[in-house]
């Protein structure tokens, strides 16, 4: 099993509150964006008390950091570019999983075809890699800066991320004569006060003729080949830690950061990896 935590903490010095998640989530990667914070203090922190030892391999961008319990080797660097970090990723079990981590533009800075373009771009390494690396047992998590039903990331050349589960097990559609694979976005069922939790990850309140108000931007992505580790369980939008809540009056409390944290888990000692490729 790999509990994955993802959190963009806005610049803040979080460091108690990301310890707490840790040892309360038994999280075993973390992964940070706008992380201004040294390696070292949020290790120091993270490394108190009798739990296993976080180490912070190497990592090459400011935008994405990366803290694991599992030794170095079990994270390696494949690729790394302004926008995502791609590991690969090697659970103690000996099962390898391609972990990719992203923090897109913003809206307050680049428009919807800005990010669908650039989505497209990390679309195309991820493919590349998965190519290289002979498998398409590919996770990615982290700030989209969209929400699902956005172009960038329901698009056959962007992520083609889609909200049914059983129609990502087809694997792939075939698009103007080449085959797309799919990704399963189980942040779709997310979306709304109706949805189990929160009704996003963000919130933003404007002045502009469109306004959601609340937002799904961070997400995780999940290829077919990973679905039988993962159930509808395993994803959690975390609003509290502890016993101090990360809202305040309905919103998210800017005392924190203004993103929530989200928690992943994969239960990779389940799969079959004859039928995981």
């Amino acid at each position: 099993m790999i509990n994955l935590l993802f959190w963009n903490i806005n610049r803040k010095n979080l460091t108690d509150e990301i310890k707490a998640l840790c040892d309360c989530y038994d999280v075993d990667v973390l992964v940070l964006a706008e992380n201004k914070l040294r390696d070292v203090d949020i290790l120091m922190n993270l490394n108190k008390g009798d739990g296993r030892t976080f180490i912070s391999p190497f990592n090459p961008s400011d935008r994405i950091s990366f803290f694991t319990r599992y030794p170095e080797r079990f994270l390696e660097l494949v690729h790394d570019d302004h926008w995502g970090s791609i590991r690969k990723l090697t659970h103690p079990v000996g099962i390898e999983v391609l972990l990719v981590a992203v923090h897109m533009p913003s809206k307050l800075h680049h428009s919807d075809q800005d990010q669908a373009f650039i989505a497209v771009r990390i679309a195309e390494e991820i493919h590349k890699r998965e190519l290289e690396q002979g498998h398409t047992r590919t996770v990615v998590i982290g700030d989209f800066n969209m929400n699902p039903f956005e172009a960038g990331l329901v698009s056959a050349d962007g992520f083609h991320a889609i909200m049914d589960r059983n129609i990502t097990l087809k694997g792939h559609r075939v698009v103007s004569g080449k085959k797309k694979k799919f990704f399963y976005n189980p942040m779709w069922s997310r979306l709304g006060d109706a949805s189990e939790g929160l009704s996003g990850t963000y919130y933003y309140d404007s002045s502009k003729m469109t306004n959601y108000f609340w937002n799904t931007f961070d997400q995780v992505l999940i290829r077919p080949s990973l679905l039988s580790c993962f159930g509808s369980n395993d994803l959690k939008v975390i609003d509290k830690i502890g016993n101090v809540s990360l809202l305040k009056n309905g919103k998210i409390s800017t005392q924190f950061s203004d993103h929530l944290p989200l928690l992943v888990t994969l239960k990779v000692s389940q799969l079959n990896l004859e039928n995981g490729s």
